[in-house]
């Protein structure tokens, strides 16, 4: 489904209620790991640093599918049974108070207090739509695949993406107080699954196992080289959609160039480097003070890029990482 794809192609991904339209300019390795997931019906884990596209890779491949994303974004208190479902206990207990107990009335309002997670909706659509929120969906067309993104999943405990693993690898679950509602099944059409890793954390070695591995870091080239790439699928010209480029080449060419020196400096003092999310931060602040306008985003980016790329105060031994430029007169002392 993903072959059709030709590497280095352009595809605009719309608006949705929750995210801006952007761009997608697609690699051979995301066509290629792609493919190999959904072909061997494997999870496919993204790795790599903020910025790189891990996230967008799975909007740019349910837009590409006309599949629906289904997503939800992995924290610290993130529980494994918040992937599959959610029970309103203290609401259901507040209305039974209400009604003193009226069993009757609250078995009959059950499908409210259950709530369908990422992983029942993605495998589960035709009951997912009978409970809590999803219920005002009952009404609309099924759709006709889904992409589950699970976002950064190297901010939970070892225990989420190990009990994720036992449901993927079955591909099914039961609900134990729906009278284990089955959800997913050998007649049920498989998502793609994609989940994203900042590697913060390292992940169980039989969940790395079972997943297809795409890394989005830069490979071939330099560092500069493939942040240059970033922007320019970014703001650069688009043939047959943007005839003009947002931010010119110049102006890519010099916060990458800037960026890189910055990266390395912090790199040598110990500090966690700047990367492509900080470049395109910059790049996306630039096109919203000087749109179009070179000359005055080469203005704008002196005076701004090292509030974007030197987030360590003074560093002792590294005056080249300071917010100040050396040399540059300290009005507060003048």
């Amino acid at each position: 489904m993903f072959t059709n794809l030709k590497p280095g192609e352009v595809r605009q991904i719309p608006q949705t209620d929750h995210l801006d339209a952007t761009w997608h300019q697609w690699s051979q390795p995301e066509i290629d790991a792609l493919t190999l997931a959904m072909a061997a019906r494997r999870p496919l884990l993204v790795s790599g640093e903020p910025g790189t596209g891990k996230t967008q890779l799975a909007r740019a491949a349910a837009h590409h599918l006309g599949w629906q994303l289904e997503s939800t974004t992995i924290h610290s208190r993130y529980e494994p049974q918040d992937l599959l479902f959610r029970f309103d206990a203290v609401r259901r207990l507040a209305d039974a108070q209400w009604r003193d107990a009226d069993a009757d009335w609250l078995k009959k309002r059950d499908h409210d207090y259950w709530e369908p997670g990422p992983l029942w909706r993605a495998f589960g659509w035709a009951s997912a739509v009978r409970y809590g929120s999803c219920r005002t969906l009952a009404d609309k067309p099924s759709p006709e695949g889904h992409v589950l993104l699970i976002d950064e999943i190297d901010k939970a405990e070892s225990d989420l993406p190990n009990a994720l693993l036992e449901v993927l690898g079955q591909r099914s679950f039961r609900i134990p107080g729906l009278n284990n509602l089955p959800i997913g099944g050998p007649d049920q059409a498989l998502p793609l699954v994609i989940i994203t890793t900042n590697e913060e954390r390292e992940l169980p070695p039989a969940f790395l196992r079972r997943c297809i591995v795409l890394n989005l870091d830069a490979g071939r080239g330099t560092y500069k080289d493939w942040l240059l790439a970033r922007g320019r699928a970014h703001f650069g010209q688009i043939p047959d959609a943007r005839e003009k480029a947002l931010i010119t080449d110049e102006v890519l060419t010099e916060a990458a160039t800037q960026l890189a020196q910055d990266r390395q400096a912090a790199k040598d003092a110990g500090l966690p480097p700047p990367g492509v999310a900080e470049y395109l931060d910059l790049l996306y602040a630039l096109d919203t003070l000087a749109p179009k306008d070179e000359v005055e985003q080469l203005e704008q980016l002196k005076r701004l890029k090292a509030y974007a790329f030197r987030k360590h105060g003074h560093v002792e031994g590294h005056p080249e990482l300071s917010q100040r430029e050396v040399g540059s007169v300290d009005v507060g002392k003048a």
